[in-house]
């Protein structure tokens, strides 16, 4: 098994199931049922049943990667190890921080707006409250990932619970009472086609289970947990969103259009007026929790980078106490930091603050699904490269499988990222920011190779062996309680 000695394994089942729930359930559940129903007719529940489709094919991928290779930074570790190319390695780390910074002001500005509206903040200071309470949550979630990362693990599961699922169960429940039938009928007013294109466009909601790859260093018994975390998180997420879809079907005749789904709840008297505040702060700490992953899960990439050097050294350190990289996350958080203060005061006042946010989470979107392109590639060539690697995994699909799943998994990301730029505005700001960003990413890789050829390391070979931080030793399972004892009678 592969451990990371420093990190520290403390995600145990649980944890690694709500990290990934946490990271996948975004805001977008509270918007596309409702903003997407005028388009498909009441038949969207479908398109989420067909947008988990590919998602499934990436997950697939996810755990068969995580259960053979459980170290941290998953997504640079298969990048420059299963390519044996510090080029891809470098830009696969450069874009992370683009992914996730954009990210984090997208999460850190959307809270900040549902929070405005709790409050009633007046429109000419809402540019004002939107960036200072962003900022306010950037910094929080920053300093809880110092701590240990059981402790963060755990934080993470109990805001998804309360945040993500509890308030998803609250709406499905309160709905039941006012769904209507007749709402159903036709099920597809305006054709199939419209159905197909919202799956392409939910897609997007499904995005995130390849987080459990960067993580796979710090979860308790990686082979059995990871496979695991994937199989339950799945359909428990399946089964949410496609319910939230149907109900809000039921609620809303689809010819009568509708902004979000929080706007069904606020003018459908389906709760009590009292308890509409606390719905929606329950909804805003849920666009919170993914806030917490993100941070998580991807500064461990930048620490392997830096362990490699392809990054700083710096990045490399680990906490002496917590076990946790400090100096990474403080390079997530300057970037997210710059998005937030840059892009939504410079977009905000033509597009609207909350467009604005939607166009940073745009931009995340396709970098997650072009560092899933690669991923899905490499696995196919895994068991040729790493042959004692697969055969020691306890999820060892068979090479079949493994070729039709990643082929699937790559393609259909590389579909989606393509559709994406068919969006005018989103198409345009994207490339504006994607493309010369992975641009500068270039003229870095090459700067320090030069750098480092000149103090005589050859980047090349870096790739070609695991950082001496990270060794492939069979976990040695508990000893039973009958050979525990025949130890003590020997003694």
């Amino acid at each position: 098994m592969a451990e990371d000695k420093e990190l520290k394994r403390g995600l145990n089942l649980p944890m690694a199931i709500f990290i990934i729930i946490g990271m996948v359930i975004g805001s977008s559940i509270w918007i596309s049922p409702a903003a997407w129903l005028s388009r498909t007719g009441p038949a969207i529940f479908i398109s989420y049943l067909i947008a988990v489709i590919p998602a499934i094919f990436v997950a697939y991928i996810a755990a068969y990667i995580g259960a053979a290779l459980p170290v941290a930074g998953g997504t640079y570790m298969i990048n420059s190890r299963l390519f044996k190319s510090s080029f891809l390695g470098f830009l696969s780390v450069w874009l992370v921080i683009l992914a996730v910074s954009a990210a984090l002001a997208f999460l850190s500005a959307t809270f900040a707006v549902f929070l405005s509206e709790i409050l009633l903040i007046a429109e000419e200071s809402k540019m004002a409250f939107v960036i200072g309470v962003g900022v306010i949550v950037l910094v929080a979630f920053y300093i809880l990932n110092f701590f240990k990362v059981e402790i963060t693990g755990l934080v993470e599961m109990i805001i998804t619970i309360f945040g993500d699922i509890l308030v998803m169960l609250i709406f499905i429940f309160a709905a039941i009472p006012a769904f209507k039938v007749k709402n159903f009928q036709p099920l597809m007013p305006l054709g199939f086609s419209p159905v197909l294109f919202a799956a392409l466009t939910f897609y997007f909601s499904y995005t995130g289970f390849t987080l459990i790859i960067d993580v796979a260093g710090e979860v308790k018994k990686p082979q059995r947990n990871i496979p695991l975390a994937l199989l339950i998180s799945i359909p428990l997420l399946t089964i949410l969103y496609t319910l939230q879809a149907l109900m809000v079907a039921g609620l809303q005749p689809y010819d009568q259009p509708v902004g979000t789904v929080t706007e069904i709840i606020l003018t459908g008297g389906l709760l009590p007026q009292g308890t509409i505040i606390f719905i929606t702060i329950l909804i805003a700490i849920a666009i919170a929790s993914t806030l917490h992953p993100l941070y998580l899960a991807f500064s461990r990439d930048l620490l392997m980078a830096g362990r490699d050097q392809l990054f700083p050294a710096k990045l490399a350190k680990v906490h002496e106490r917590f076990k946790t990289p400090i100096p990474a996350l403080t390079v997530l958080f300057i970037f997210g930091l710059a998005f937030l203060l840059t892009f939504i005061p410079i977009f905000g006042p033509i597009y609207g603050i909350e467009t604005a946010a939607v166009l940073l989470s745009a931009i995340t979107g396709v970098t997650v699904l072009i560092l899933q392109i690669p991923i899905c590639f490499g696995a196919v060539k895994f068991k040729q490269n790493y042959p004692e690697l697969h055969e020691k995994s306890r999820f060892k699909p068979s090479e079949k499988k493994i070729k039709i799943m990643g082929w699937a998994g790559g393609i259909s990301s590389l579909v989606f990222v393509l559709l994406l730029f068919t969006d005018p505005d989103a198409g345009t700001i994207v490339s504006l920011i994607l493309f010369p960003f992975a641009g500068v990413g270039v003229i870095l890789y090459f700067i320090r190779k030069l750098m480092l050829k000149k103090r005589g390391i050859e980047i090349a070979t870096i790739v070609k062996t695991f950082p001496e931080q990270v060794s492939f030793e069979e976990e040695i399972p508990p000893k039973s309680k009958i050979e525990r004892l025949a130890d003590e009678k020997e003694q």
